[in-house]
This record gives C-alpha cells, sequence and structure tokens, in this order.
C-alpha cells in the first residue's frame, strides 16, 4: 500500500512538473513527513515501546538467569572437572548441551513473539499516525503529503512538527 502510495505521488509530481503552465496559474500545496522522526518523538510511539518493555520484561528476566545458569554451570565443569569422575564429568556436560539447546530455543521464541508484537503495534500506530495524517491534510488543503522516498525536502513543506504535535494532541488510549 505504501510503495502504490508513492508510485502514486511520483505520477502526480511527475504530471505537475510536465504542466508546468497550469503549475503558474493553479497554485499546489505540497507536505512532507519524515516518518522517522514521528517515530521517535509522538508520544504514542513511546508508549508503544514501554507497552513492549513491560509486556516482555519478565520473560527477559527468565531467560538473563537461564544464560547465568549456563556460565556457572560451564565454571564447574571448567573448575571440578579433573576433580571429577568420567561419568560425573559426561553427565554434567550433557546436562549442559541440554540446557544450551533450549536455551537458545526459548531465545528464538522470545525474539520471535516480541517481533510480532512489535510489528502488531506498529500497525496499530500507522493506523493512527494515518488518520492524523489524513486530517492534517484536510484541514490545511494539501494537494499532496509525501512521507519515504524523497531525497531533498525544504523546510518549508516539512509538516512533520504539525503532524508530531497533532498526535500529542489526542487523547491517550489504552491498548
Amino acid at each position: 500500500m505504501k510503495y502504490l502510495f508513492i508510485l502514486c505521488a511520483f505520477g502526480v509530481l511527475g504530471s505537475l512538473m510536465t504542466t508546468s503552465v497550469l503549475a503558474d496559474e493553479n497554485k499546489y500545496k505540497i507536505g512532507f513527513v519524515n516518518t522517522g522522526k514521528v517515530l521517535k518523538e509522538a508520544p504514542q510511539a513511546r508508549k508503544v515501546e514501554e507497552r513492549l518493555k513491560a509486556q516482555f520484561e519478565a520473560r527477559e528476566k527468565v531467560l538473563l538467569a537461564k544464560q547465568q545458569e549456563l556460565i556457572q554451570l560451564e565454571q564447574k565443569i571448567k573448575v571440578d572437572g579433573d576433580i571429577m569422575s568420567q561419568t560425573a564429568k559426561r553427565k554434567l556436560e550433557r546436562e549442559l548441551r541440554l540446557k544450551l539447546s533450549q536455551l537458545k530455543f526459548e531465545q528464538q521464541e522470545f525474539r520471535e513473539d516480541q517481533n510480532l508484537r512489535r510489528n502488531e503495534e506498529i500497525r496499530n500506530l500507522q493506523t493512527v499516525i494515518s488518520a492524523v495524517l489524513k486530517r492534517l491534510g484536510d484541514e490545511e488543503k494539501f494537494d499532496l503529503i509525501l512521507t519515504e522516498g524523497v531525497s531533498y525536502v525544504s523546510d518549508v513543506i516539512d509538516i512533520t512538527p504539525k503532524l508530531i504535535d497533532m498526535l500529542k494532541q489526542l487523547p491517550e488510549q489504552d491498548s
């Protein structure tokens, strides 16, 4: 959808450039939004990060504790390995490999869950940003608002601060 918008935007820009005679008669209002800056500065984006951190903090602590347990087990094998029986040492080494394998699986599962939730939250945030951007375009009568793939933007048409201000004025929503 974003790419379709970009292609349409370039098409509109191309037709604007080829109809320079009409451009003299009609003034077009064009704006640009730096989405990276919006995602850094919008309060909704900060809330998303806080929510994700809170949601995954406990699992992350558990994984770190398991990692620490593996380090201690590895140290025990190194320190006490020479004085242990071969059977006891092999048993500890098997336990270490099994726990390491389990930890890797749990870490991968954790990252996947975290990425899925982050993507879900970002989609929701993009919906909010799109609605506010449409409202801004309608209220200020923009003919075209670009967001991505632009090589140069002057401060005159950069409406990123306006969009961020509008996002800050939205009522807080708990999701």
